[in-house]
This record gives structure tokens, C-alpha cells and sequence, in this order.
């Protein structure tokens, strides 16, 4: 199924699928890993083809990361759906949780050696017609854009004040990442695919001493274990 035949709803559980999916597929061991002293905080929206402006699926959501292998990711919540969703990945161990009927997932992972990721674009490109975008995730915006040799040049005035502007250019167009003048820190995320020009804006971005208890194993939740070898509950 083509992405420009996707309706709002599926392309925000699409994107809330492929962050889970892509870090779910990567789960090496962390034993002796040392526990991060910082984790960033990023809250961001998105705009695009079929996402309707005060819909669900343009609601801003909150994604911490942290070091190589942990990631929280806060969807809004979704009343007609009754759902609040939750993921959590503290490896090797991922939860996906639902806070309004407090049931949820618990997944382990063990094999290669990479880290996970939470990827921006791959979640709207399920024909992967933009592989080098596919690869941006949250947390890496800047360094992603100067890697790939992205042109810098002056952003515009947000707010009366200076931006710069990192461009790429791309399959259907360019990618264009806007940072804080003289910072890393992102303000807008675009790029351009078949169906149209996507962008992320982002609400804040900072980084912050790391908090264990926001990779915790989430309590009062009735989990379902769904690891190969086993499908039992635990409480």
C-alpha cells in the first residue's frame, strides 16, 4: 500500500509503529553498560499529507533518549480510541503500553550489536523511496544533516531571531533541518516525497540529568509477555 493512500489515523500509528519496530529489532546485550549521566527531551509535532491540523494525529508527543539503549516515547491521548499509548525500551527489555486500560506489552531481544533508533522519516516511507532519510532519527538531527554534506546557509527570523538552515537535497526534493542560530538545537525538520512536504516542529529540545525512573518497567500495568518462548501473563 502506497503512503499517499494512508489515512491520518494510520499514518500516526504508523509513525508511533516504526519508532517501537525499529528499536524492537535491535536489542543487544547491555549488561556492564555504563548508565547515561544525560537524556534528551524532545516534543514535537507533525504536519503532512492527509494529517489533519487538530486531529489526533498532529498532537505533539514527547520522545526522551538516552545513550545507545534507552528511548521513552509519550503519544498524546486518544480518547475516541480509548488508548494512551506508552513505549518504553530500556535494553534488552521493550514495553508498549496503553495508560488508559493499563495493559500492556513486555518484549526481550538478544542478538546483534545495534543500537536502537527511533527514526523520523521511515515511518512515511514504507517503500523506502528516500533511503538516506529513512536512516534521520530524533536526537541525531544535526549531526545526520552535516554527515550527509548537507549546504548551510542563513535560516530565516523565527521570533525575531537568527536561525541556520542545513539543506539537503533529495529523491522528491530536499530536506531541510532549521536550528537556533549558533546551536544544534532543532526548530523545524522538512523534507519533501511523493505525496507531498512533511514537517516536524519542534516544541523543546533540551537535554537534562538522566532519569532511571523514566525507563522503568511501568507499574500497575498487567503486562503480556511476547517473547518466542513463552505467551504467559505476569502482574
Amino acid at each position: 500500500m502506497r503512503i499517499d493512500s494512508w489515512s491520518a489515523k494510520a499514518r500516526f500509528k504508523m509513525l508511533a509503529a516504526g519508532m517501537l519496530m525499529s528499536a524492537g529489532m535491535a536489542y543487544p546485550q547491555v549488561s556492564g553498560t555504563q548508565t547515561p549521566s544525560t537524556m534528551t527531551k524532545i516534543v514535537v509535532r507533525v504536519m503532512g499529507p492527509g494529517i489533519k491540523p487538530g486531529s489526533h494525529a498532529a498532537l505533539p508527543k514527547t520522545i526522551y533518549r538516552a545513550g545507545e539503549h534507552y528511548a521513552r516515547i509519550e503519544d498524546p491521548p486518544d480518547a475516541r480510541q480509548r488508548q494512551e499509548k506508552l513505549t518504553i525500551i530500556a535494553e534488552p527489555d521493550a514495553y508498549s503500553v496503553n495508560l488508559i486500560d493499563k495493559t500492556g506489552t513486555v518484549a526481550q531481544r538478544q542478538g546483534d550489536a545495534n543500537d536502537l533508533h527511533v527514526p523520523m522519516v521511515l515511518p512515511f516511507d514504507p517503500n523506502h523511496e528516500l533511503p538516506n532519510l529513512d536512516r534521520l532519527e530524533f536526537g541525531d538531527e544535526l549531526d545526520f544533516f552535516e554527515r550527509s554534506g548537507a549546504t548551510k546557509t542563513a535560516g530565516p527570523l523565527i521570533n525575531s531571531k537568527p536561525t541556520d538552515a542545513y539543506v539537503l537535497k533529495e529523491s522528491f526534493g530536499m530536506a531541510k533541518l532549521v536550528v537556533r542560530g549558533g546551536t544544534d538545537i532543532p526548530v523545524t525538520l522538512s523534507w519533501q516525497a511523493r505525496d507531498g512536504t512533511y514537517k516536524y516542529e519542534y516544541m523543546a529540545y533540551q537535554d537534562l540529568p538522566f532519569d532511571p525512573a523514566l525507563f522503568a518497567k511501568p507499574a500497575g500495568i498487567r503486562f503480556k509477555n511476547v517473547t518466542p518462548d513463552t505467551g504467559a501473563e505476569e502482574k
